[in-house]
């Protein structure tokens, strides 16, 4: 209930703004958005808002026992092979999606036997567009064409993960804002590969200053994502929701 009030406060202090502002004394730029996507984007920023609550409350009681590699069931069943390279993948989508591919966030990655992409296309007419956080599954032999549409926000990109056969970790900057000087955080989303559907979602920034991921890699188990603030270290980040270590609030 304490969060949910901050976030209507929030949305109530961010709908009466007049503009958006930009940082480093630059002139205010005309706020050409439309009363619903004011709302959303209030209702979005108070979310980050409350998330990073959440996240420095959870630091406090976070384990530090690390994943055990033994617990992980492995399969020895061989993936189907893919009819197509990664090359002839990426120039498939080119040509059949060249506004998507223009704005791939990482390499494609291939899971049993079907390749994914992870792009973060553009949309809006006016003013400063929002990046939508997208994952393709392309059609082959073995797989199904698939599209979810994970997030949105005013800073595109995203830096991809990938755990063998078991899924993805897709880290993607979340502004909220389209004002200069708004903060911008992490928000995580585990993958599995074959719903295409999000089992985790997770949530990395400070209160002083953005963060920004520089590399997140695994290393067995554990998820490590490396910040311009700090280094969070996820036990299981795909089959559980345990608290992060390593996170740090000034």
């Amino acid at each position: 209930m304490k969060q949910m009030i901050r976030a209507v406060s929030m949305t109530a202090v961010l709908l009466g703004a007049a503009g958006a502002f930009a940082e480093d004394g630059q002139e205010a730029r005309l706020d050409l958005r439309t009363e619903e996507e004011k709302v959303h984007d209030a209702l979005q920023e108070a979310w980050d808002n409350a998330a990073l609550e959440a996240l420095e409350a959870s630091t406090a009681v976070a384990s530090d026992t690390l994943a055990d590699e033994s617990s992980e069931a492995t399969s020895s069943k061989a993936e189907p092979v893919n009819e197509y390279t990664e090359a002839q993948a990426v120039e498939l989508m080119r040509t059949s999606e060249p506004e998507s591919i223009a704005w791939l966030a990482a390499p494609p990655v291939r899971m049993r036997g079907c390749w994914y992409f992870v792009t973060t296309p553009p949309q809006g007419r006016f003013g400063p567009p929002r990046y939508y956080l997208t994952v393709q599954r392309m059609a082959s032999q073995h797989c199904e064409a698939q599209t979810v549409v994970l997030d949105s926000s005013y800073n595109g990109g995203a830096t991809v993960a990938q755990k063998g056969s078991k899924g993805l970790a897709i880290a993607f900057p979340s502004k909220q804002s389209p004002s200069g000087s708004a903060l911008v955080h992490v928000r995580l989303f585990a993958i599995h590969p074959t719903a295409l559907t999000v089992p985790r979602t997770g949530f990395l920034g400070t209160y002083r200053g953005s963060t920004w991921v520089n590399s997140m890699h695994f290393e067995g188990n554990r998820l490590l994502v490396d910040t311009s603030r700090y280094t969070a270290t996820y036990a299981r980040f795909l089959t559980s929701e345990e608290a992060p270590t390593g996170v740090i609030f000034p």
